[in-house]
């Protein structure tokens, strides 16, 4: 599995950003987020959510697939499984990536979607989500519990939901080992 270096992010992100005339202020008043977290996402020494790059890239105005450097390909896409891309976020007690994203279906601005799975370790605090668009999943391993305008949804393996993401939403996993959640997120993130 190809991991997509996280500098690589940074240095795109600062690039976007340059290229618009936005300073980092200027970033931070248009997403929510501080500068400072701005500047050590740039740096490579923050490790971003997939949600926080989805609001960082619609507030430059692209796909979030600009920020990985992904060129655009044929209509058809294959994965092989030993050549799937890989992306880790969030650190855990250890400043290890403790959430892993395996990306199954990035067609860029060519597609409605992205499917991914995300692995989420036990005993993590929630976490909260929140971008424009759609989401739909399926527990392949573990539990989760999946909170949406306050009403806890509880979810195990062959479970599965749909639901507008626009509002905040957290998951967390309730089993004692790994859960994996298949993604199909719309619009297309990569």
């Amino acid at each position: 599995m190809e991991e997509v270096e996280l500098q690589v992010v940074g240095r795109n992100l600062a690039e976007l950003r340059s290229a618009r005339g936005l300073t980092l202020r200027g970033l931070a008043d248009l997403t929510g987020y501080t500068s400072s977290y701005l500047s050590q996402i740039e740096r490579g020494e923050s490790v971003p959510s997939l949600s926080g790059l989805a609001t960082v890239a619609a507030a430059l105005g692209v796909e979030m697939a600009v920020l990985f450097e992904q060129a655009a390909g044929p209509r058809l896409h294959i994965s092989r499984s030993e050549e799937r891309l890989g992306l880790r976020t969030g650190l855990s007690s250890s400043d290890e990536p403790s959430h892993r994203y395996t990306i199954l279906g990035a067609h860029g601005n060519e597609g409605a979607y992205t499917a991914l799975i995300h692995h989420l370790p036990p005993g993590e605090p929630p976490l909260r989500f929140r971008h424009f668009g759609e989401r739909f999943g399926l527990v392949l391993a573990g539990s989760v519990r999946l909170t949406l305008g306050g009403e806890p949804h509880e979810l195990a393996v062959n479970d599965w939901l749909h639901y507008g993401s626009h509002e905040e939403h957290t998951i967390e996993v309730t089993s004692p080992t790994e859960a994996a959640v298949l993604w199909v997120v719309s619009p297309a993130i990569f």
